[in-house]
C-alpha cells in the first residue's frame, strides 16, 4: 500500500479508501483510557458504584482486566476519572458562560443555572452516581480523607470564580467566598435532584432565581 515519508498509509489510488494512521504509544494509551471511562460510566450507571466491578468494566470495554489496572490503580480512581470527564470538566465551562453574559447579576445567575442544568440533563446518570458516592463516603468515614481533598479543590475553584465576579461587580458577598461555594454546590445539587425526581414540581428558572437571591443578599452589619 502507498505510504508517505512519515509512514502513514495513504488512500489507495484504485479503491480511494483511507486506511488508518498508526498510533503512537501515548495515543494508544489515551484511547484505551477513554474506552475504559466510557465503559465504566455505563457499568456504574447500570450497577451502581458499590455493586460494579472492574471485571465488568473490562468486559464492557472489550479489554482485559490488566488493561484496567495499567490505567487505574483502583475502582475508586476509575470512578473519579468518570466524574472528572463527564461532570467536572463540563462544569468548568460554566465560568465561561457567565463571563460571556452581559447584564445584571440576575441575568448572569440565570445563565449559570441554565449551564449547570444542561450538564446535569446530559449526564443524568453520572450526576446521580456522584450523589451516590457522596452517600457512600458519608457511610464509610475511612474513605473521607481521600475524597475530601478532591472536594476541597473543586470548591476552591468555585470560590475563585465567585471572588472574581464579586470583584468585577464591586458587590460585597454576604458570606466568605469559600462558604458561598459550599452553599452554591449544595443548592445546585439539591434543586437539580428535586427536578429529576419531580420535573413538573420544580420551576425551570428556580435555580437561577436562587442564585440571584444568594448573590444579592446584603452583608449583615457587624457589631
Amino acid at each position: 500500500r502507498p505510504t508517505s515519508s512519515s509512514g502513514t498509509w495513504q488512500p489507495d489510488p484504485v479503491t480511494q479508501q483511507q486506511t488508518p494512521e498508526r498510533l503512537t504509544r501515548e495515543e494508544k494509551k489515551a484511547r484505551t483510557r477513554a474506552q475504559l471511562i466510557d465503559a465504566a460510566a455505563t457499568v456504574f450507571a447500570r450497577r451502581g458504584y458499590v455493586a460494579a466491578s472492574l471485571d465488568e468494566v473490562a468486559e464492557e470495554a472489550g479489554l482485559t482486566k490488566g488493561a484496567v489496572y495499567s490505567n487505574f490503580d483502583s475502582k475508586e480512581e476509575l470512578f473519579e476519572a468518570v466524574i472528572e470527564d463527564r461532570l467536572d470538566e463540563p462544569m468548568k465551562d460554566i465560568a465561561a458562560v457567565i463571563d460571556s453574559s452581559i447584564g445584571t447579576t440576575e441575568e448572569q445567575a440565570m445563565a449559570g443555572a441554565r449551564a449547570f442544568v444542561g450538564v446535569v440533563e446530559r449526564e443524568r446518570d453520572v450526576f446521580l452516581l456522584a450523589l451516590e458516592m457522596n452517600i457512600h463516603v458519608a457511610r464509610h468515614p475511612e474513605l473521607g480523607s481521600a475524597f475530601a481533598a478532591r472536594r476541597r479543590e473543586q470548591l476552591a475553584e468555585v470560590a475563585g470564580i465567585i471572588t472574581e465576579h464579586a470583584n468585577q461587580s464591586k458587590e460585597a458577598l454576604p458570606l466568605p467566598a469559600d462558604q458561598m461555594a459550599i452553599a452554591v454546590e449544595a443548592l445546585s445539587q439539591g434543586i437539580a435532584l428535586h427536578a429529576l425526581v419531580d420535573p413538573d414540581g420544580v420551576p425551570d428558572d428556580l435555580l437561577g432565581r436562587v442564585y440571584a437571591l444568594l448573590f444579592q443578599v446584603p452583608r449583615g452589619e457587624e457589631g
